[in-house]
């Protein structure tokens, strides 16, 4: 554990910082389950700790803390989210659930194929425990694997497939009040196994071997049936990645992952609808502050649309029509920095350095950031994970798409900063171009909206 400690020498000069009472849009909100989105940052970590200590949040409501492990975080992200997640759980008895993106094998008209799905994690790495998280970008490259394409600042695939889409299925089970994440993927054994080219899987799932009944050469044929243009053998080798993954992910059980206590399993539960009009309402607490008004904005749009949809089809889908959003911070006018003194009258704090980020080679932070943050002093780089940007290079070099140019003439080469822009070789090198539309930065990701 390397958490900053703080001795609180200044503690008498900063200022108390409170939030008030929550000023509920309809008073109905006050009883239904509020859920924090915990990005591992000071200003959802400060609002989850104010809510708490203020009384705003109520295990016995369902109340619960979310944490998306996307497997790029930064070290000290890791450490300091375990940190809040055990003293959120012990002093407070909030549950705290970290989980991740996972595929699993399913069928669909006739075939199998792999889809998105969720697990559960602990707030320890994996390397010491089974159930631990991952941080060496392997979610980012299953992910990529499945979708056939990078996430680029047009389509931040990383925030709606590694957080919000997951949190959307866990909150399913958790407000319909469930004992745990539903076994997700096909349970065939390998006796079972007929469909051709199929091999047996050594992957224990419920205590029983199971075969994956995905076949990458029928991938690949299916895909250019459907018209797609990247490389035949582009798509072998996603489908061939994703075949050694477990087929499917067993049932999990919300007292394995928090040391507090978990409500008692409501008789006959299932996950409760997320989508159409009947969705389950719960109050969602984002840590954006007084000076992130348009980020607030954009949220509130978002959830009118949202609120309008009749049915499943209809509606936005990073945003659950039942979700009603609240931002506590913002609204009791807190900043910057007033979060910041929040953490300096705190035994412990973020060890991030500045311009790092949680996501420290994140492509929304613009080009010339990136090349400047390659020759940054040391802030704890780990060869060959997302906090060496060279990880960064050789996943774009696997994964971009170059396909022919529409109408002819040449190709098109799709990377992390769109069609045929800079890449990361030449943000190592640092001499990304200059005149690229993506060299000073680009919108906030956004990723905790």
């Amino acid at each position: 554990m390397t958490l900053v400690a703080l001795t609180a020498v200044h503690a008498p000069t900063l200022r108390k910082i409170s939030l008030g009472a929550l000023r509920y849009r309809d008073a109905s909100h006050a009883s239904i389950p509020h859920v924090v989105s915990f990005s591992g940052g000071r200003s959802s970590a400060a609002l989850a700790f104010m809510a708490a200590e203020e009384g705003l949040l109520r295990p016995e409501r369902r109340d619960v803390v979310l944490f998306a492990n996307t497997s790029a975080e930064h070290p000290g992200t890791y450490e300091f989210a375990a940190e809040c997640t055990s003293r959120l759980e012990l002093e407070f008895g909030l549950p705290c659930f970290w989980f991740e993106f996972c595929t699993v094998e399913d069928a669909w008209r006739g075939d199998y194929h792999r889809k998105a799905s969720y697990r559960l994690v602990k707030p320890v790495p994996l390397e010491d425990d089974p159930d631990g998280y991952r941080s060496r970008g392997e979610l980012f490259e299953e992910m990529v694997s499945l979708q056939g394409m990078l996430p680029n600042p047009h389509s931040r695939t990383c925030t709606a497939k590694l957080k919000l889409y997951p949190s959307h299925e866990l909150l399913a089970e958790w407000l319909g009040g469930t004992a745990g994440p539903a076994h997700s993927g096909h349970h065939w054994s390998p006796h079972r196994c007929a469909t051709p080219g199929c091999e047996p899987s050594t992957d224990d799932v419920e205590g029983a071997t199971v075969a994956g009944l995905v076949d990458p050469e029928r991938v690949a044929r299916r895909y250019i049936r459907n018209g797609g243009m990247a490389s035949l053998e582009s798509v072998r080798q996603r489908a061939a990645f994703l075949a050694t993954h477990p087929p499917a992910r067993p049932q999990q059980y919300w007292a394995n992952f928090t040391v507090a206590p978990v409500p008692a399993v409501r008789e006959g539960a299932k996950p409760a609808p997320m989508r159409g009009p009947n969705a389950a309402q719960h109050v969602r607490l984002l840590g954006l502050r007084a000076d992130e008004t348009g980020r607030v904005d954009r949220v509130l749009s978002r959830t009118l649309y949202a609120e309008g949809a009749t049915t499943a089809a209809c509606t936005v889908k990073t945003q659950p029509p039942g979700e009603r959003p609240y931002f506590p911070l913002h609204d009791s006018g807190v900043g910057k920095d007033d979060v910041a003194d929040y953490w300096a009258q705190r035994d412990f704090d973020l060890d991030i350095p500045t311009g790092a980020g949680n996501c420290v080679f994140c492509f929304m932070k613009g080009t010339r950031q990136l090349s400047e943050l390659v020759t940054t002093p040391d802030f704890r780089r780990r060869l060959d994970t997302p906090t060496d940007v060279s990880w960064w290079v050789g996943f774009e070099q696997r994964h971009a798409r170059v396909i022919p140019r529409r109408g002819g003439g040449g190709t098109s080469r799709f990377g992390f900063f769109g069609v045929n822009k800079a890449s990361f070789q030449e943000v190592a090198l640092g001499r990304p171009p200059q005149d690229d539309r993506y060299a000073s930065g680009t919108p906030a990701c956004d990723c905790t909206d």
